[in-house]
């Protein structure tokens, strides 16, 4: 697998979390994060927003992803305001980075993701519930698959995917969310979503069963095998720290980190220019030390 749209090995993504947006119960009434101790408009989300992907990339992360996590307490799929409020943020911030850009819709919004993803120049997505169906505090969560099979016929832009234009992330067993059913062996739902799914999937993402909680290295260690089998990539998306990250160095493609980097470790506050840069120096440390 190439490294697509990534210049380096290993990717390094931040996360972005931005406040309620137009459309989500909290908008214009959180004060999310506390920093200012005011309720924030779409103008000063997208400010904020803007600044912390700047930060990111200034720092050394070679990815950042924008999700809306202020829009709590979550739609299984996004309402038109989110959508178009993220469309407009994620078009700023894309203009502005030379790092890729990508999208990540809360709570399982596959469809609507792609179509962010395409309109706003962004060039990855991650989809919580791509292949599974979840139960989780928002409702049911129905495999996302066809859905999103829809928006890149609607968009015609199936060769994309093919061509690493357009990236496609897929957690498995996602945080926040359990079976139905008795689960089953974890190997089984990464072959059946990456053979079924009809398109490339670049990604499994693996987390802990919690936001900032780590997925445990025995069970990164237990589909590695078939990932490298399908040919895609194995991101660690929770609880990467500097402390920790060493241990899966040698068996994770790509780290997608929020909470461990923020101010206080708390997920909504903005990003700890301390924490990150630590991280971010670590993993340069790694890749010429170490190697990929």
């Amino acid at each position: 697998m190439s490294l697509a749209i990534f210049k380096e090995c290993k990717p390094l993504i931040g996360v972005v979390h931005l406040p309620p947006l137009p459309g989500s119960p909290g908008y214009r009434r959180m004060r999310f994060p506390d920093i200012r101790g005011e309720v924030w408009g779409i103008d000063s989300i997208l400010e904020y927003a803007l600044n912390q992907a700047k930060l990111y990339e200034s720092i050394g992360f070679d990815g950042v992803i924008i999700e809306n996590y202020g829009d709590k307490p979550y739609s299984v799929h996004a309402s038109k305001g989110q959508i178009a409020s993220l469309a407009k943020i994620v078009s700023a911030i894309t203009r502005e980075l030379s790092i890729p850009v990508g999208i990540s819709i809360l709570r399982n919004a596959g469809y609507e993701s792609i179509i962010v993803t395409h309109v706003s120049g962004a060039r990855f997505t991650r989809i919580n519930s791509l292949c599974e169906l979840r139960v989780s505090q928002e409702g049911i969560l129905y495999p996302e698959a066809r859905r999103v099979a829809r928006a890149l016929q609607e968009l015609n832009i199936y060769e994309d995917l093919y061509l690493n234009r357009l990236l496609i992330m897929a957690d498995i067993n996602v945080k926040h969310s359990y079976p139905l059913h008795e689960e089953s062996d974890i190997t089984n739902i990464v072959r059946d979503c990456v053979e079924r799914c009809g398109y490339p999937i670049y990604s499994i993402i693996l987390t802990g069963s919690r936001t900032g909680e780590e997925p445990g290295y025995d069970t990164v260690e237990k589909v590695i095998g078939v990932v490298r089998e399908l040919g895609v990539q194995l991101y660690v998306g929770s609880g990467v720290t500097h402390t920790n990250i060493s241990k899966y160095w040698s068996i994770a493609d790509g780290f997608i980190v929020g909470t461990s980097i923020k101010v206080g470790g708390r997920t909504e506050n903005p990003i700890s220019e301390d924490r990150a840069i630590a991280l971010a120096k670590l993993v340069k440390h790694y890749r010429s030390t170490i190697g990929c």
